[in-house]
């Protein structure tokens, strides 16, 4: 099964954040971090159901799962989700080091 994806605002804000970060300090590392997300991306559309439960889950009245991907120097990031029928939404995007989140945090 193939999934929408959609980004929740506050994903959207995540993206932006950590881009704009990245950037100020390399321009390429940026760019890097956008395909690693991009391609993390196409990986849920194909098999997000596939992707273990968030930490976060139990946190949550809803499933929450985690979808990791790492940069070419080996930072790890998280896609935190949850499935609604054929989409998947994009609750948050956090980098290692960065809090879990909380419900008031989607």
């Amino acid at each position: 099964m193939i999934f929408r994806i959609r980004m929740l605002r506050r994903a959207n804000a995540d993206f932006l954040s950590i881009v704009d970060y990245i950037y100020q300090r390399s321009p390429q590392g940026a760019a890097a971090w956008v395909e690693a997300f991009e391609n993390a991306k196409s990986r849920l559309a194909e098999n997000a159901d596939g992707y273990s439960e968030a930490d976060e889950n139990d946190r949550f009245d809803l499933d929450v799962k985690q979808a990791l991907f790492k940069t070419r120097r080996g930072r790890i990031y998280r896609i935190i989700f949850t499935i609604v029928e054929d989409e998947v939404r994009i609750l948050r995007v956090r980098g290692s080091g960065q809090a879990p989140i909380e419900p008031g945090d989607v």
